[in-house]
């Protein structure tokens, strides 16, 4: 009989991930300090928090092990061009370490959605419970650093917008990486390594954005916008910290998103032989690769502004607020297409198998995918109709907010001609993507009165917009 082998603890990378990035955080916390004293800077937290957390981000991402094979390459070492997992790793080594493999890192994606999606909702719970009735009921302690002190109820709405856009991007990131290269015959994604690495960025940028609470929270809303963040507690650095860090997970899986749909489909698979949902995450990727910049510059100029005086966004310094929006906003709306072309993509695939008969349209339906997200990068300041900026902008913006609705038309008729005279049958993957047309469908219908400037202006920051932004 052969000996099983012993599995220790460290021998899961996010252990040894996790126990990096507390070492990390904790030997940048001491050099930081040490450094500013010898400076005479003095003791001050805020930039000195900053960077231990930009160092135990580094910390996780040693530990887990997703610079081994660079560190090799550093050495002098060979290293294989095409990785795969040890041999020897188990199951759940494969799942809670830094693996190479699209199908392993799409189920681990899809786990840190969930558990995202957990803490968000829970979030929603606590503000929720507060709004039951007049008065403070929850939200009354006097401690600066407790999640139900003064500042609780806005940091709970403000960390459940925020979490749970992450923990839906890490849903589109899990689909598109498990089901893309199965869908175009390609053995893997384009670049492995960089996989799983996007992955694995991921997990200490949402621990660093959590720990905002930690640090007396932030009551700027999920947008963050100045002149309010630069007066929020220090948490607000922790929120904008790991949204940016958070951005490069995005970015780099974007990349290997686009070079394995352009350059890795099977033989004789033509860009009009791909599957749609294919076409859906090469789209959302655009969106990704093109956008998520913008964000991440508006909140390192947001946190510089903090740090280092810079008067990016204050106006006594020749600053403007409004470039913060308009930064802000380039990224965060066509990100909501991000969200929603990945499960357009999904009803395009699962109507044609239950009403048994091929998709109406394919081409249109593939076409406009990428229309929607083209499209989404000259709409942005819609959002912006109330805040200030220039009028005449607001016309142009209406009409190519409005313009949108024209590829998404034509997935939903597309969707009523596959289902007419089809031999239709209802198993749940059915019911799902039916109730999914009907819930995106009041979505849709409700954004044109927020597109149009003149309707805009009355129910902008009203409930109106939080049920639109919900049903889509």
């Amino acid at each position: 009989m052969t000996e099983k082998k012993k599995i220790g603890i460290l021998s899961y990378g996010v252990v040894r991930g996790l126990i990096g990035q507390v070492f990390g955080t904790a030997l940048g916390l001491g050099f930081f300090a040490l450094l500013r004293l010898i400076l005479g800077l003095g003791w001050n937290p805020e930039p000195t928090l900053y960077f231990a957390m930009i160092a135990g981000f580094l910390g996780f991402l040693i530990g887990v092990g997703a610079f081994n094979d660079w560190f090799k390459i550093a050495s002098g070492q060979e290293i294989t061009s095409h990785p795969h997992d040890p041999e020897d790793w188990t199951p759940l080594q494969r799942y809670l370490g830094f693996s190479v493999d699209h199908k392993i890192i799409g189920i681990q994606y899809g786990i840190w959605s969930l558990l995202l999606l957990t803490v968000g909702g829970t979030f929603a719970l606590l503000f929720r419970i507060e709004l039951a009735s007049p008065g403070l009921q929850m939200f009354t302690s006097t401690s600066a650093t407790s999640l139900l002190g003064l500042t609780g109820f806005a940091t709970s709405f403000s960390l459940h917008g925020i979490v749970m856009i992450a923990s839906i991007l890490m849903g589109v990131a899990a689909m598109s990486n498990y089901l893309m290269p199965l869908m175009i015959g390609a053995q893997d994604m384009a670049f492995p390594r960089l996989n799983g690495l996007s992955f694995w960025i991921a997990v200490p940028a949402g621990i660093i954005l959590l720990s905002s609470v930690a640090f007396g929270g932030f009551d700027t809303g999920w947008v963050g916008y100045p002149p309010l963040s630069t007066r929020a507690p220090l948490g607000v650095q922790m929120f904008y910290l790991g949204i940016f860090l958070n951005g490069f997970s995005g970015i780099l899986g974007s990349i290997n998103i686009i070079v394995t749909f352009l350059t890795m489909r099977a033989q004789g698979m033509t860009l009009f032989k791909t599957p749609v949902f294919a076409w859906t995450a090469f789209s959302t990727a655009i969106i990704q690769f093109g956008a998520t910049q913008l964000i991440g510059l508006s909140f390192l100029m947001a946190s510089f502004q903090r740090l280092f005086g810079m008067g990016f966004f204050d106006p006594a310094k020749g600053g403007d607020v409004v470039l913060f929006q308009h930064l802000f906003w380039f990224y965060s709306h066509p990100v909501v297409y991000v969200f929603v072309l990945t499960g357009l993509g999904v009803i395009s695939e699962i109507l044609p198998v239950f009403a048994r008969k091929p998709l109406f349209g394919y081409k249109w339906v593939a076409l406009s995918s990428l229309a929607i997200a083209l499209v989404g990068f000259f709409v942005w300041a819609h959002h912006m109709f109330t805040s200030g900026m220039a009028p005449y902008l607001r016309v142009p913006f209406m009409v190519s907010t409005l313009l949108v609705a024209v590829p998404t038309g034509i997935k939903f008729f597309s969707w009523i001609a596959t289902l007419w005279h089809g031999k239709l049958i209802f198993p749940t993957p059915m019911l799902f993507a039916l109730g999914g047309v009907v819930i995106f469908l009041l979505g849709g219908l409700s954004g044109p009165p927020a597109g149009t400037v003149a309707t805009d202006l009355y129910i902008h920051d009203t409930y109106f917009i939080v049920g639109h932004f919900h049903a889509t």
